[in-house]
Formats: structure tokens, sequence, C-alpha cells
């Protein structure tokens, strides 16, 4: 016997919807489908996916429509980036993710890619809807987007803690060294760039001063650094330079223009400098507007502090 009660329940957790194999599994055959239909309870949305009448017609309940479309699917790669909120990545148009070959010929609410490599385990769920965890959505991006921007997706994944760098290893020892697969080099690469200790760039100004300093041919910086006198712990630096001490603060001209934060770094930058530090601060309209004076003025002072300490 149809159980209308759980159906209730059910499409008050998934936005409204439910597919036809869920139908089923409440005791509704094709006959009772069809009735709920003609009486305008349910409304059609493909041949297998049905939306509660009256239910508000949202981003997230496309994106949930698009995975009970499929037997077992998920909303993927750009679709889930968005899911999980970084930025640059929107919702729609949904992709989703299945692991078997979707029906030839019939039209689909999102865009469909299918896998043989699938496992529950790859599928969690926000807000109701199923998604791939970000592991499995930073794997299947690897051979669609560009290395620069999985390397960005990633460390926004990592300072966001979505990501954490032991299962970036950990996902390492299974990726073949030698494989043709599409992405796989890719991504071995990216998890090869972040060892132990790695500290994603927090802002947008950081990574682009990191592209700078890799257009430009420089030793790279390292990053979040932790500096100590003999008072104790100064404070957590931008970027560092350890072989010839100097020091990198990359400031905003929106957060770090008031009174107040000027006297607070003024302060440390004093502190930093007494430790035998030299300290650069580069602002972000010299990082849009003046790259090559920015390359200059630290190749500058490289050249200085390594001359003092020689």
């Amino acid at each position: 016997m149809p159980d209308h009660d759980a159906l209730r329940i059910l499409t008050a957790r998934q936005h409204g919807l439910v597919s036809r194999r869920q139908l089923a599994d409440l005791g509704f055959n094709p006959h009772a489908v069809s009735h709920m239909v003609r009486s305008g309870r349910l409304e059609r949305l493909t041949r297998r996916a049905f939306r509660l009448a009256g239910s508000p017609d949202t981003v997230e309940q496309r994106a949930m429509a698009a995975a009970l479309d499929l037997d077992r699917g998920a909303v993927a790669l750009q679709s889930a980036a968005a899911m999980y909120g970084l930025l640059d990545y929107t919702i729609e148009p949904v992709h989703v993710l299945s692991d078997r070959c979707p029906n030839r010929g019939e039209g689909h609410i999102g865009i469909v890619h299918s896998t043989v490599r699938w496992h529950p385990s790859d599928v969690t769920t926000i807000r109701g809807i199923p998604v791939t965890t970000p592991l499995r959505t930073l794997c299947d991006l690897a051979s669609r987007i560009t290395p620069d921007t999985l390397s960005l997706t990633c460390d926004r994944m990592l300072a966001q803690r979505i990501v954490r760098l032991e299962a970036l290893h950990a996902l390492l020892t299974v990726i073949p060294e030698h494989s043709h697969a599409p992405g796989t080099g890719a991504l071995r690469r990216l998890i090869l760039a972040r060892p132990v200790g790695f500290r994603p760039a927090e802002s947008g100004l950081e990574r682009r001063f990191e592209w700078l300093m890799a257009d430009a041919g420089e030793d790279p910086f390292d990053r979040q650094v932790d500096i100590s006198d003999d008072e104790g712990w100064i404070g957590r630096v931008d970027f560092a330079d350890r072989r010839s001490k100097v020091v990198v603060e990359v400031q905003s001209d929106t957060f770090h223009a008031a009174t107040a934060d000027r006297e607070r770094d003024r302060r440390r930058i004093e502190r930093l400098r007494r430790a035998g530090w030299t300290v650069i601060e580069v602002w972000e309209s010299e990082l849009w507007k003046r790259p090559d004076q920015v390359v200059t003025k630290v190749r500058a002072a490289r050249a200085r502090a390594l001359a003092r300490a020689g």
C-alpha cells in the first residue's frame, strides 16, 4: 500500500523531490504515480524524477533533481566545488556523476558524467543533496581544469579545511606513478608540491605574489612562517626567506589602511628588524598595477641582506 506519510517526510528532506525508484520503494506502483501526476499532486520533471506540486523552485532543488534523475548519482565536478562554497564555481549548469552509463538518447536534467571508479564512500550529502566528497571532487576536476586552476582550488580547499593535507598524501600512495589516465599526472604534481607542513596561501594577494616571484625566476619564499626573538613569538609573517632573512608582508589596501592596523604592523615590523630580519611591505595596488616594481624591490632586498651577511 502506498505510504503517503513517508512520501511527505522524504520530499521534505529532498527539496520537494522524489525519484521513480523511491516512489516504488514506498509502495507507489506505476498506476498510482500516474494518478498523482494527473491529479496535480506530482509534477513530472523527467521519466525518473518528480516534484511535489507547490514546492519552491530553487538552485538546490534543481541540483537535487539532477542527482535523482540517475539511478545512483551525485552532484560532481564544478557543481560540487560550488556546493562546498569555493569561489569561481557555480552550481549550474549542474554536473552529476554516476557509476553507470546514462541512458543514451534520453534527456537528463544535468550534465551527466559516468565513471567505472565509484564507491559509496565517494559520496557525502550537503543540505540533503548527494555530492561527491571534496577529495573525489578534486580528483575529477584534475582532468578538466587547467593546472593553475587546480592548484588554486586545492589550496582553497586546504585553507578552508575542506580537504586535509594528510588525505592528499594518502591519495598519492594509490595514484599510479606512470599512468596515461587523464589528470593523473597533474594530480601527482599537485600533491608532490605540497609536502608535510605545507600551508596554503590564505588570500588571492598571496597567490598573486607567489605567481610574480615564480614568473620572474625568483627562488620561492616559505609561506606563513612563525618568527620569534629572545622575548618570544613575534608573529606569523606572510612570506620569509630564511637564507637571506627577508620577510615580505602582503598588505591589503582595504584591511591594513586603518590607523590601528598600521600601528600594529609598525610595532611588529620594528621588532622583526631588531631580530635581524629585512622586512618588505608589498601593497595590493603594487601587485596588480606595478608588478615589475615588486620584483625589483624583492631582488634588491635579498641582495642587500645577503651582502650584509657576507
